[in-house]
């Protein structure tokens, strides 16, 4: 839904100036406008008592708030969320429910369970509320369930388990309502009660659910052999489904029973073949069984090109010494001439405190964010009397020019005088920035890092977008225990991986306009994630590919190129690349590292 901002109002408005909108906007009359503002902060904080408040108290004055928050193409998932909100406090949770976990599915990382526990005490029956719903509903939300932490998750859990009880008693031969029950009661660690909806659901329902429902419960009651049999019991009730003897080798496998883990992963590879959970736990058991160097070697191999894939890191990375992955493990550092000279002002503590001049001459034209980590730098004197000066000369501009994009769509993140730049854009707002920054502030690794750019992106919209483009420039002021351009750095990649969570297309139209852009920094946080998002899809890997065969046609002759080391590593991670081009890629990587 496109949003048009009234004058004079924020253009990105913090949640609490979302709720000054909302409340003159509401008295203005224009209720579309308000419900609009009032959904987003609300996204931010969807318990916040003085808005719900607000909110309870206009529904239950009467007015039908439901054509305000309309269904639409393109709809804003915060305005969805409060369509939900309103049916439920007309008591229309059929309605609800069903379009809260739509909500809910698209936006884990946005605590709107919490309102599950106002909701149900008033669900007097829940013979109105139809068992599709509900089961879609549960089965949509445990993403966002197992994101909480304590009282919130413990009260939360407590209403869903008190609605499914409601749905059993409503429709006592529907096993799948008391299969759900089951799963609450087991994240409560309710053991007794989890066995008992687990056993009526196996009773009504002999099926693969309800067999590992039965050995979860058994699981989480430590018996070993009850549970394995469940989930055998599951095979037989369904041999095309991979997953239940995935369960089973985990189960041995914690138990270090090897032999048995890797039979049941086995099975599981035969359903599946080249199974992401199943093929590194085969790796890692037959390397436990036998413990010898052809095993460890298969597993570096596997390791190697499938670095991205979590289950590998967790069993195989610790098997392999020094076997960090750069840009998937750690970001290299740049490799600029200015940023050498900056280490060594750095290195040797040089008294900038009472003014001087750094002169660089540089033979070709840098990343225009080389010069900015410098001048983040000097910034740091800019308290003193005389502060620090930079006198930079340029000698020459390679071809192809990095100043110029290389598509209409491309980003333009500079504007430049001759060969000397300063940002083209803005300040950020704060709100893109501190999340910016709470990612930044974390220790690397791609996998963690895109998992927390998701939930750190439910606090921001498509809209907060161009505050993402700014920050590239406008980086925040770096602690004094990070170097400014390991800073910046982390706050282009933090920004970048905030981007890709925000796109609603693969690849990012976002992240495509940087590699289309002027030539900086944010290109290498750009084809990284573009290159860990394609990961498995022949579809997305051919358009990056694709795309990386642009970029490097962009490596100029002369000069440093900062981002060639990423590009090429990066497109080594494609697991649908051919054999030639991969062997073209591991020998140009093999000698850039010799260079370094």
């Amino acid at each position: 839904m496109e949003h048009a901002h009234t004058e004079g109002e924020h253009r990105f408005p913090s949640p609490e100036q979302d709720f000054d909108i909302y409340k003159a906007a509401r008295s203005d009359g224009d209720f579309q406008h308000a419900l609009y503002h009032l959904a987003s902060a609300l996204s931010t904080d969807p318990a916040n008592a003085e808005w719900l408040r607000s909110l309870n108290d206009w529904i239950d004055s009467g007015e039908d708030l439901l054509p305000f928050v309309p269904v639409e193409e393109n709809n804003y998932f915060a305005v969805m969320a409060v369509r939900a909100y309103i049916y439920a406090r007309v008591n229309s949770f059929n309605e609800a429910f069903g379009l809260l976990g739509q909500v809910i599915r698209v936006k884990p990382e946005v605590p709107y369970l919490v309102w599950v526990y106002e909701w149900e005490p008033r669900i007097a029956g829940a013979d109105h509320i139809e068992v599709d719903t509900i089961i879609g509903f549960i089965r949509g939300v445990m993403r966002s369930l197992d994101l909480m932490q304590g009282n919130e998750r413990h009260k939360v859990l407590a209403a869903l388990v008190s609605v499914l009880r409601k749905m059993c008693q409503a429709y006592p031969k529907v096993y799948m309502m008391f299969w759900l029950l089951s799963s609450m009661h087991r994240r409560q660690e309710d053991v007794l009660a989890a066995f008992a909806a687990a056993k009526t659901a196996y009773k009504l329902n002999k099926c693969w659910d309800t067999a590992i429902g039965m050995a979860l419960c058994f699981k989480l009651q430590g018996n070993i052999r009850k549970a394995a049999d469940f989930y055998k019991k599951a095979g037989r009730l369904d041999p095309g489904n991979e997953a239940g003897y995935l369960d089973l080798g985990d189960l041995y496998l914690e138990h270090g029973l090897y032999k048995k883990a890797l039979k049941a992963y086995s099975q599981a590879a035969n359903i599946q073949p080249d199974h992401e959970w199943a093929i590194p736990s085969i790796l890692y058991c037959e390397y436990m069984i036998k413990q010898d160097a052809e095993r460890l070697g298969k597993i570096e191999a596997y390791y190697k090109s499938n670095a991205s894939n979590g289950r590998a890191r967790e069993l195989l990375k610790p098997l392999l010494p020094g076997s960090e992955l750069p840009f998937v493990d750690y970001i290299p550092g740049p490799q600029e001439a200015s940023i050498n000279v900056l280490r060594q002002v750095a290195e040797e503590n040089m008294d900038l405190e009472s003014g001087g001049t750094i002169s660089l001459t540089i033979n070709y034209l840098e990343a225009p964010s080389a010069i900015r980590a410098l001048e983040l730098y000097l910034n740091n004197f800019g308290r003193s009397a005389h502060p620090p000066k930079l006198d930079l000369t340029i000698d020459n501009v390679q071809e192809p020019d990095p100043r110029q994009p290389i598509a209409e769509n491309g980003a333009i993140l500079w504007s430049y005088e001759g060969a000397i730049a300063q940002p083209a854009m803005p300040k950020p707002s704060g709100q893109a920035t501190n999340a910016v920054r709470r990612l930044a502030m974390t220790p690397y690794q791609i996998e963690d890092w895109y998992r927390t750019a998701g939930e750190l992106a439910g606090s921001l919209t498509p809209a907060h977008l161009p505050d993402l483009f700014a920050v590239l420039t406008h980086p925040p002021e770096p602690p004094e225990s990070v170097s400014s351009w390991r800073w910046l750095q982390h706050i282009q990649y933090a920004a970048v991986f905030l981007m890709a969570r925000l796109s609603p297309s693969k690849p990012s139209e976002a992240l495509l306009s940087l590699c289309y852009g002027q030539s900086d920094w944010p290109v290498n946080a750009a084809v990284n994630v573009l290159a860990y998002e394609a990961q498995g899809s022949p579809e997305l890997e051919k358009a990056v590919s694709e795309l990386f065969f642009q970029l490097s046609e962009r490596i100029p002759k002369e000069g440093h190129c900062f981002f060639t080391y990423a590009l090429v590593c990066s497109w080594l991670r494609l697991t649908s690349i051919d054999v030639q081009l991969r062997e073209q890629l591991e020998q140009w990587k093999n000698d850039l590292e010799q260079q370094e």
